[in-house]
């Protein structure tokens, strides 16, 4: 509630600053589909996903949660904080470091819940070769295997949200190193596991609206959720002396 009342209040910057990173993946999806479209062409596209992903995307990530972390502390925050990584070189190289460590760790976990839908798409196929050529085939396996995909990640998603904590961590200790941050965030909501599933599932409606919406209420959706998160990471880090103690969010 205080998060859903925090982004309400401050709705056109939150979108705003999800807006700012998730731009340059939008850029280059555009940039992708004509490539693929002009030459049939896989490897560059991929190259220039993950280098989006990896130089622009995380580093704004980083920004922000500082942004989201300092609307919440003080109750308000100017968008620019969502560049911050972009202006000194050290603050842009620990972004990168911190979010490649989340995003490893998102693959490694969310390969197996790919690797699950792949081998109940690989047994169907193998168990009924005659449906395969066959008009609805295609749309009846996108959609059974999205559906599987989508309940099966659940419990992993569960845990790689809880890596998330790790920006407050390094946010608030600059010494504090990437790997370590990961592991002293996942340490913190030992024990909150099944928490963090109802925590995602209760988001389930508002990532729903948002693809009714065409993306533009994914906005509003990675806002609340990440606000949403912050609090719920501090209200377990710091018990009884929440709200939280202002601390200097660099």
């Amino acid at each position: 509630m205080i998060a859903k009342q925090c982004v309400m209040r401050n709705l056109m910057q939150v979108m705003g600053a999800v807006l700012v990173c998730m731009l340059p993946l939008m850029l280059t999806s555009s940039l992708i589909n004509t490539y693929l479209l002009t030459t049939g062409k896989v490897l560059v596209p991929i190259v220039l996903y993950v280098g989006s992903i990896v130089f622009l995307v995380l580093p704004l990530l980083y920004g922000v949660m500082a942004f989201l972390s300092e609307l919440l502390l003080v109750g308000n925050a100017s968008i620019l904080r969502a560049f911050d990584t972009l202006a000194s070189v050290p603050m842009y190289l620990r972004s990168m470091r911190i979010g490649v460590c989340v995003f490893v760790r998102t693959v490694l976990w969310l390969s197996i819940p790919f690797g699950i839908t792949t081998a109940y798409i690989y047994m169907v196929v193998s168990g009924n070769p005659e449906m395969v050529g066959t008009p609805e085939f295609f749309p009846m396996m996108v959609s059974q295997a999205v559906g599987l995909y989508t309940i099966v990640s659940i419990p992993f998603m569960a845990r790689v949200i809880c890596y998330l904590g790790a920006y407050p961590l390094m946010m608030r200790d600059p010494n504090l190193g990437a790997w370590q941050a990961t592991k002293q965030s996942v340490r913190t909501l030992k024990g909150h596991w099944k928490a963090m599933i109802v925590f995602l599932v209760s988001f389930l409606g508002w990532e729903l609206f948002g693809i009714w919406t065409m993306g533009i209420g994914m906005l509003f959706y990675w806002g609340y959720l990440l606000s949403s998160f912050l609090i719920y990471f501090q209200i377990v880090e710091q018990g009884d002396a929440f709200p939280p103690e202002k601390h200097n969010m660099q």
